[in-house]
Formats: C-alpha cells, structure tokens, sequence
C-alpha cells in the first residue's frame, strides 16, 4: 500500500498501520485513512459531491483527498480504497443527542444516495431475501424457525408506509446504520452517509437500544413529544422495519457471525412491539393510524 500512496498521491510514509480492511497514517501533521470502498461504485460522485458541500458549511468531517489524477477512487490488488484526511477530534461513542442535532438539510440533489423510498427498497429486498433463504434454509435452523415472523413484521411495515403517506417532504444527512455502538469517527465518515428523512437515523437508534439496554416504554418521551403526526408515522413505519433482525441475518449468512447470536434478538423481540403499542396509546389525539393486532397485544 505504500507503494500505491506514493504512486497515486505522491505522498511518502514510512509508517502505515492496517486496522481490519482499513490503512491509517500520518502526514504533515495530520491523520489520514485509506478505507475499502464498498459502496456502491455508482453512488461515489454524490458522496463526493455532498462530502463537499458539508465541508464548506463547517461540518467537522472527513476530507476526501482526490488523486493526483483527480479520482476520487484508486485501485489497489483489484479492491478500490478512498483516501481521506480525518476530523481533529477525540472519539467516543455517540449518544441520541448527536443524532438529534445531526440535522443538515442539504442544497443539491442527490438521487442515487438518496435512500426515502422506503416500500421501494423494502419491497425488493424482501423478495431477494426470500428468494435468497430459500436456497439455504436447511444450513440455518434458528432463522428457519424464526424468518417467517420477522418478514411479516416487515411485510406490515411495508404496509403501513404505504398506506399513511405524509406530507414530509424534508430530508437530511442520514446514515446508512445507526446502533448504540456507532462512534464519531463511523458517525463523521461520509462513506456512511446517505439522503432520508430524520426518522432513519433515530428509529435505527432506537430499535438498537432497546435491543441492547435495559428499556423502558417511556425512555424517548421527550423525543416522541417533539414530533407531529407525520414524523410520528415515519417513526412508527421505520421502528416496525426489522433491521435488528435482518443486518444479523446478513452478516450469518455472509459468515460474518454466528447463528446463536440470533438467540438474544429473538428474546427482545416484544421490546419494539410494547413501544409502537405505548405510541398508538399515547398519541391517539393525533388520529394516529394505529395497527390492531399490536394495540391488543398483552404487555
């Protein structure tokens, strides 16, 4: 790789340190990363474009460095990698406060890494998944006994998008996952970043805590109160999106993780439904559309 720095950026290190798919050096004073890029290739010029814009508005972040060529990507042993000089800050873990005032509304367009077409993408992957399992499903008892619940968790998130249309029209700098454990440096990263309403970050938060910390119904109130009806209801569809469930089924079959860390989430997996049941009771003022079968749920 110090070779292909030097090749691509004229740049000469004697000191290179390779943390999982990832490169870090120091230069001039400053710390850089060479990151794997797996995105998808097509959506590399809006990142750049919005990494761009979000740097001259003063948003502490990243600072993608093109090469002496000018691309933003360069090719090394066949795996594409982006060079970027990262933010001066101490990293930590975020809380839902940094989520919360993570709110940048953006001038330009940004199709491709726009993400808000929720029943869109829902729908296709939903049926790839299906598609996809049913090629596998005698390698995997424990998602053999347990998909059939969480696609139609999803299948009924997908319903109530579709049938609750809002009015919001509002989009910010969103990211691809959010979870509890999500640091600055992943939370800064414009690789992560993605255009969707508010309620894609925070529900993604959410759904993480409450799979992961002892949790109570009550714990958002002071976030739930800000919101009207139509965030509510993008909250409610994007809570009752199984992502906690289905990022783990990825990285299963991907052989990332093991099959029985399954187990915890299908322990924790009334948390999401007693919190949408506790929203439809407090916010019927709202003539918030609620689901039935939820409501009479026993807690």
């Amino acid at each position: 790789m110090n070779n292909a720095i030097l090749f691509f950026y004229n740049i000469h290190i004697s000191e290179l340190n390779k943390i999982n798919n990832n490169y870090y050096f120091k230069y001039l004073n400053n710390n850089y990363g060479i990151y794997l890029y797996d995105r998808d290739v097509n959506d590399i010029n809006e990142i750049y474009r919005l990494n761009l814009e979000l740097y001259q508005k003063g948003l502490i972040t990243y600072e993608i460095v093109l090469t002496k060529d000018n691309n933003i990507l360069f090719n090394h042993d066949n795996k594409l990698y982006i060079l970027m000089k990262m933010p001066n800050i101490k990293n930590r873990i975020i809380n839902f406060n940094d989520i919360l005032s993570f709110n940048f509304i953006v001038d330009s367009k940004y199709k491709k890494i726009d993400k808000s077409n929720w029943d869109i993408s829902w729908s296709n992957k939903i049926d790839f998944i299906d598609y996809q399992f049913k090629q596998l499903e005698n390698k995997y008892s424990i998602i053999s006994e347990s998909i059939d619940y969480f696609t139609g968790i999803w299948e009924n998130a997908i319903t109530y998008f579709n049938s609750n249309k809002t009015e919001k029209s509002i989009k910010v700098v969103s990211h691809k996952r959010i979870n509890i454990n999500t640091d600055l440096y992943a939370f800064l990263n414009p690789l992560n970043f993605v255009i969707d309403y508010k309620e894609r970050d925070t529900s993604e938060y959410i759904k993480s805590y409450i799979m992961n910390k002892n949790f109570s119904v009550n714990t958002f109130d002071n976030y739930l109160n800000s919101l009207d009806r139509d965030s509510l209801i993008l909250l409610i569809s994007r809570l009752l999106f199984p992502s906690y469930y289905f990022d783990l089924y990825e990285d299963i079959i991907l052989s990332l993780k093991k099959e029985k860390e399954l187990i915890e989430v299908l322990d924790k997996k009334d948390n999401t439904l007693l919190l949408l049941k506790y929203i439809f009771n407090k916010y019927k003022e709202y003539n918030i559309p609620y689901i039935d079968w939820i409501i009479k749920k026993e807690d």
